[in-house]
């Protein structure tokens, strides 16, 4: 007991100390660059010495109390810096800060709350920021800003003014004051960001009022936004290519190799630079001078922290990786690799001509043609589902929309070349609950990698920060791998969306918007989907006829129940013809919904019956087969033929089931997967009458479904709630019934009674 009591209090202690770490900046960490008292309040910041991943740092324009607290009065802006390092010179904007409710109430990086009312005045106002690990630490006070008309900062409170007795900051370094106008509406620094040798040495130019451009009480505070995002740096360099091209070698700058904190300068010379050999460049700002062009191999990547400039050319290779902190300006040109199957693609730059990439840059990005038909197409979920660009329609095609996704073909293997300048921002789109479906193709819009799941980035992925903005029972990204739509969702191992990659989505009803966020990104060194193996058990059961295979998966993973778990369960996809596929229904409370993906627990194994689905046309030879990783030791994976009244064992080396369907078969009660450490051809009597392999449910065309009731003959009958029998039909089935509810029956809450020589069942249905 006394060891466990010691490795909690480590652990306490550790976490404390991280906790610490973490919150560990200190006066003139960060000084403060800009504000604006006008329309919805803005201000911004420069971060002088690294911001750890997770901080957390207070804004307040409250008045302190002279003995390391503050009165109370006012408000509290609190920004979390994210999951990354926020390095040296890296400006932080934060816009529309008066109210919450804000359309554009955020920061730049990272993400704010706010409480209490925090409304900047042009009069004796000002900003302080401070952290502290809780509410009852003591505040280490960073940076302040007094705007207007300021009397004594560092003494008595007097009015509408802050006061900063006791807080260690200093006037003329870590307190900025603004009262060189009465009033004054806005101001920024305007004095050079590149002229320092260690970013401290900035301090005293930013807290000088006559480096900044302020706007009187008679003008507007809002004219001085956007506020420049150029890094602060304290290294020039530029490129010389004395050598060859290899960025990453010193004798190539006249400067040194540039890192986060340089302004750096590509010249038009004779050798242009590359960024390859496994290459992550960061930059503090980039400019490409005309006539030169900087290229990314693929497996490659750079950052820049603060403004990119292409006066000439910045071409990436297909799996590089480009992240913008700040502005960019000037085009990027981003090639992806593509084989002679259709592509799920989304254009990471903007604006990217439909025509020219169809047609004018034919040469080039070889896209097909089939008839009047262009290898170029939209999804529509009216039911028209794929809608080819025409030589009629194709011409007034417009832009490709940033966020959405497009299929295409290209008539060989190669890549296809998008053009345009690079999102910087976080990028919407609406998606919509259509009249024949739910689907919807969207797509990356960065020129850079993206987080899918938790497991990539444990906040700031896709499907986290859209939880509420897709259907609960498809809650994950569908990608085309060829042949079919593989789910990736919070089951899966960690996931990437690449540059270029589009994918569908299943919107929740009467549709939402989907969000892609500065935070989702990120540099792989591949130009592949998957990072690590799933650490789950899982089994994925393959159906075979001739060359064509389908899958679906079942995992294992503690938590999740055999209902449905949105965002591990995944259902199957269903916006094109599924007339060969093989899936599964929900073990408990199923509604017929097919499913690609199912998250069960990992400590039922005996108990848990799966129902298998699958689609096929008659005269069909199937083959079902599985493969399977990290499974216990000892579990056996079967596969229950109800009408062969069969039981065989599938997870053995080259282990399979074989049948011939003599109908065309569309859904469950035939097949079941079952698991069990004890062999279950010589222990199960597959004539018994398992009440648990019976479903009923509603479908949605208000037809009652039974599966599973094994050759048997049954007798149905519909109770309304106050028990009166309102039907009674007799069936002989060996898989699965179908009753049509007539429209005589009104929706409502029903009771349906299941009657067999071997059992009855009772199930409380709505029927719409």
């Amino acid at each position: 007991m006394k060891k466990k009591h010691s490795l909690r209090g480590i652990l306490l202690c550790l976490f404390l100390l991280y906790t610490i770490i973490c919150n560990a900046q200190s006066i003139g960490d960060i000084a403060f660059i800009a504000f604006n008292t006008d329309g919805d309040k803005d201000f911004a910041i420069v971060v002088l010495t690294d911001i750890t991943p997770n901080a957390t740092i207070y804004f307040t324009d409250d008045e302190t109390n002279g003995s390391g607290g503050f009165i109370g009065s006012e408000g509290i802006i609190t920004w979390s810096s994210g999951s990354k390092t926020i390095t040296a010179g890296t400006v932080v904007i934060f816009t529309d800060i008066d109210h919450h409710t804000n359309p554009n109430f955020n920061a730049s990086i990272g993400s704010i709350t706010r409480s209490g009312s925090f409304s900047l005045s042009g009069s004796k106002d000002g900003i302080i920021a401070y952290t502290r690990t809780n509410e009852n630490a003591p505040i280490t006070y960073l940076a302040a800003i007094q705007i207007g008309n300021a009397d004594t900062v560092l003494g008595p409170f007097d009015g509408d003014g802050i006061t900063l007795t006791n807080t260690g900051l200093t006037i003329g370094s870590t307190i900025v004051v603004i009262n060189n106008v009465a009033s004054p509406d806005g101001g920024k620094y305007s004095e050079s960001r590149s002229n320092k040798t260690v970013f401290s040495d900035y301090l005293a130019s930013i807290s000088d009022k006559t480096k900044w451009t302020t706007v009187s009480s008679s003008g507007d505070g809002e004219t001085l936004l956007p506020y420049a995002e150029d890094a602060f740096t304290i290294k020039n360099t530029n490129w010389t290519g004395t050598t060859s091209t290899v960025w990453n070698l010193a004798e190539n700058w006249d400067n040194g190799i540039p890192t986060s904190s340089s302004f750096v300068t590509i010249p038009n010379v004779a050798t242009s630079p590359i960024i390859g050999s496994g290459t992550e460049a960061e930059v503090g700002n980039l400019t490409i001078n005309a006539g030169e062009t900087v290229t990314l191999n693929s497996e490659n990547s750079i950052t820049i922290y603060g403004t990119l400039t292409i006066a000439g050319g910045l071409n990436g290779n297909s799996g590089s990786s480009i992240i913008v902190k700040g502005t960019s300006s000037g085009n990027l040109s981003y090639s992806r690799n593509l084989t002679t199957n259709w592509h799920l693609i989304s254009s990471p730059v903007s604006p990217q001509g439909i025509y020219n990439f169809a047609v004018t840059n034919i040469a080039t990005n070889s896209i097909g043609t089939s008839g009047s038909n262009y290898g170029i197409a939209q999804y529509n979920n009216d039911g028209s589902a794929w809608v080819y660009y025409t030589t009629s329609t194709i011409i007034g095609a417009g832009n490709f929309i940033v966020g959405k996704g497009y299929a295409t073909l290209r008539t060989s293997s190669g890549v296809v070349t998008f053009k345009g300048t690079i999102a910087t921002r976080e990028v919407a789109i609406t998606i919509t609950d259509g009249t024949n479906n739910k689907w919807n193709l969207i797509g990356n819009p960065y020129p850079s990698y993206i987080s899918a799941n938790s497991n990539a980035d444990a906040t700031n992925n896709f499907l986290s920060i859209n939880t509420t903005n897709i259907n609960a029972t498809f809650q994950a990204l569908y990608f085309w791998d060829g042949s079919e739509y593989i789910p990736i969702n919070q089951a899966s191992s960690a996931r990437f969306i690449a540059p270029g990659q589009g994918f569908f989505v299943n919107a929740i009803t009467n549709g939402s918007t989907i969000d892609f966020t500065e935070a989702m990104q990120s540099h792989q060194t591949m130009d592949v989907f998957s990072k690590s193996k799933s650490v789950w058990p899982e089994i994925t059961l393959q159906m075979t006829a001739g060359a064509t295979n389908k899958h679906t998966k079942i995992k294992y993973i503690t938590g999740t129940t055999t209902g449905l778990d949105p965002g591990y369960d995944a259902g199957m996809f269903t916006g094109t013809s599924n007339t060969f596929s093989v899936y599964t229904h929900l073990v408990t409370d199923s509604d017929g919904t097919p499913f690609s993906l199912q998250a069960l627990p990992d400590n039922e194994y005996e108990n848990i019956i799966v129902p298998i689905g699958f689609n096929a046309i008659s005269s069909k030879e199937i083959t079902f087969s599985i493969n399977h990783q990290n499974l216990p030791s000892g579990l056996m994976v079967f596969i229950e033929d109800i009408t062969e009244s069969k039981i065989t064992r599938i997870d053995e080396s080259n282990s399979a089931y074989k049948i011939t369907i003599n109908s065309d078969n569309n859904g469950i009660g035939r097949l079941y997967l079952r698991t069990s450490t004890s062999d279950l051809r010589k222990t199960l009597d597959i004539d018994d009458f398992f009440t648990n392999q019976i479903k009923m449910y509603i479908t949605s065309n208000r037809t009652l479904r039974i599966t599973g009731i094994k050759n048997a003959k049954a007798n149905i009958i519909l109770y309304d709630i106050l028990g009166k029998r309102i039907l009674d039909k007799n069936f002989s089935s060996n898989s699965m019934i179908d009753l049509a509810i007539p429209n005589t029956i009104k929706s409502g809450f029903y009771i349906v009674k299941l009657e067999t020589k071997k059992g009855n069942i009772h199930k409380k249905i709505f029927i719409k």
